[in-house]
């Protein structure tokens, strides 16, 4: 039963993965007004596999080599089963999908934001990019712990060929994944050709 949810699960984020981040600049205004109704905005955690919470949520997000100390909204999916983004302050906070583990847990935390505004103006995640093996990512928790995570790698996939279980679903250790969007814009398509991710490891807390 717990390997039929998992993959139950994977496979929504599969569909996910095309990211609420990842709207042309002119539709951002219009959907990031308010969040998803709630009982769909946590319909995902009826199929997520059962995470022992240990930790407090999560609620800053600070990178110091690229400039980033963002707060951080709990996001779940959207209707269309995008992975949603922060609604509160979209431009200035990040994302944390909270049908997985808190970021300190074991397994594959994630957390998402925009690459720009509308008219292509920076938003929060705009330098991930330029994040490289070894960069330290600290998140401070509700109750004041400051978590300690290096970066490993980072990669850029097309949304199709995303390794979605290795970015949601890898329980091997204790995990955070950054996403953004990433390449070109197609317009036939309504989405950019391509995602960021930045995976990190724990490295301690305080």
């Amino acid at each position: 039963m717990r390997v039929a949810r998992l993959c139950l699960n994977i496979f929504l984020l599969a569909l996910a993965f095309s990211l609420y981040a990842c709207d042309p600049p002119s539709a951002h205004t219009a959907k990031l007004v308010q969040a998803p109704p709630p009982a769909t905005y946590h319909s995902v955690d009826l199929l997520s596999t059962p995470t022992l919470k240990t930790n407090a949520d999560p609620v800053r997000l600070l990178i110091p080599s690229v400039g980033i100390n963002a707060p951080i909204e709990d996001v779940g999916v959207t209707p269309d089963n995008d992975l949603a983004v922060p609604v509160r302050n979209p431009w200035v906070d990040v994302g944390w999908y909270g049908s997985g583990p808190r970021p300190g847990e074991r397994g594959s935390a994630v957390i998402d934001g925009h690459l720009d505004r509308p008219g292509g103006t920076p938003a929060i995640f705009w330098h991930l990019q330029d994040l490289r093996m070894g960069n330290e990512v600290m998140v401070i928790d509700a109750s004041g712990k400051t978590l300690r995570f290096r970066v490993t790698r980072t990669a850029f996939y097309s949304p199709q060929e995303a390794p979605i279980q290795e970015i949601f679903g890898n329980e091997t250790g204790t995990y955070l994944n950054l996403i953004t969007c990433a390449g070109d814009w197609i317009p036939s398509q309504h989405q950019t050709s391509l995602r960021l991710v930045v995976y990190t490891e724990q490295i301690d807390s305080q």
